[in-house]
């Protein structure tokens, strides 16, 4: 068994006992990026593609569902509320990991979804991770709805009326940057809280027949905007090409999946092949062949192998390219970053913590994490990616397929 597999599988066996004995904080107990949900999706696809002699995801998922109480508070956030479970439910079913009727176990759900998504466009939140978008992106997968059909052309409709044209574009300026005393809402190119994940999922919104008129002027103005805060830079440059947030602070990013330039060339690629748009894709493929040249932890402002703003994120990015573009450039990227994750991959030598170190920032500086965002569950995912010669469907939740 050769070194990489070996850590799959101390990284999957590491995860059973921290589920079986809910070894986590209970905030987290409705969690797909912090919390047991996403832990879970890593153990399926695990057993799926790396080991189809485990079997545990199965019995552990039927623990946790038998626990679980949807109808318990109003937290439908994806990253950490009700919808994030349910998600894995709809995904796992969908692609043959579960055999369930969702329509029938998810239709109360879907209701209260829609409610809750409706009092956050009220409040113009419309982040990914912690707002309205992320659980549209869930109900899209009901569409045939009427009731999800109505929600939906009118969260577009609610992202026109509070954008707003400038002489650049339209702006969706609905970043809040909590600054003291009193914040403000700008743009942000991220695929976590900004406007990068708004297009995709707009264009996902287009291609389910809904609103087309309105989601087609909105990508297509929204789009110039972006381009329009392209950073100017050197050939030979390290600087990123475009800005993480528009507030006047700064024009860098980092090479992550939260933020910046791979956010804004995946949103591209995307929307490019929604709507026939061949220079948004030249541009999608610019800005990653650019980003090649940031091929140090340093040049890419990172320092672990993370998926939200690691090496293992960077590699996801990259093999996705390579699968769409078939460009032997994007899987050489993806294979280099992919090595750095697997070389920063380290556990606790007394096995007293579950997940693998990660920097969790100057307070907390480096602490063992196990979660699908920050943790090893995600980097799992990473690896196994890397290792199939075929694209895995894990990384819907990352807005990366």
């Amino acid at each position: 068994m050769n070194n990489t597999a070996t850590q799959l599988r101390y990284i999957y066996h590491d995860i059973i006992p921290l589920l079986r004995e809910r070894k986590y904080k209970a905030d987290y107990n409705t969690s797909l990026f912090k919390g047991p949900w996403g832990a879970l999706l890593f153990m399926f696809y695990y057993e799926q593609y790396a080991d189809d002699q485990a079997d545990n995801a199965t019995a552990l998922l039927e623990e946790l569902y038998a626990e679980y109480a949807p109808e318990k508070g109003d937290n439908y956030a994806f990253c950490n509320g009700h919808t994030g479970p349910f998600w894995l439910l709809e995904h796992l079913t969908r692609h043959e990991f579960l055999d369930l009727d969702i329509n029938e176990l998810a239709s109360d759900f879907v209701t209260a979804t829609i409610l809750q998504s409706n009092f956050h466009l009220e409040h113009q939140n419309y982040d990914f991770l912690h707002g309205s978008s992320g659980m549209c992106n869930f109900l899209l997968r009901f569409a045939s709805r009427p009731d999800v059909a109505a929600h939906l052309e009118h969260f577009v409709q609610k992202l026109w009326d509070n954008s707003v044209m400038t002489d650049k574009g339209r702006s969706l300026p609905f970043f809040y940057t909590h600054d003291k005393p009193e914040g403000i809402f700008c743009n942000s190119f991220s695929l976590a809280h900004g406007s990068c994940s708004l297009l995709i999922i707009v264009a996902k919104i287009y291609q389910a027949g809904i609103a087309q008129e309105r989601c087609q002027r909105l990508i297509s103005e929204s789009i110039p905007f972006i381009l329009q805060h392209q950073n100017t830079v050197a050939d030979d440059s390290m600087h990123a090409l475009y800005p993480a947030i528009l507030d006047g602070k700064s024009t860098e990013s980092r090479l992550s999946w939260c933020y910046g330039d791979l956010n804004v060339a995946m949103m591209l690629w995307h929307c490019g092949k929604v709507f026939n748009e061949e220079p948004w894709k030249e541009e999608a493929l610019h800005i990653m062949r650019y980003n090649m040249r940031r091929d140090t932890d340093e040049a890419a402002g990172i320092v672990d192998n993370c998926l939200c703003h690691g090496s293992g994120g960077i590699a996801a990015f990259y093999r996705k390219f390579w699968f769409e573009t078939g460009d032997e450039a994007f899987l050489q990227c993806a294979n280099h970053w992919q090595e750095k994750a697997i070389e920063k991959i380290v556990f606790p030598e007394d096995h007293s913590k579950h997940g693998i170190k990660m920097w969790l920032g100057k307070d907390k500086q480096w602490e063992y994490v196990w979660d699908l965002l920050d943790g090893s569950s995600g980097v799992g995912l990473s690896i196994l990616s890397q290792m199939h010669p075929q694209a895995l469907p894990w990384d819907e939740c990352f807005l990366l397929s």
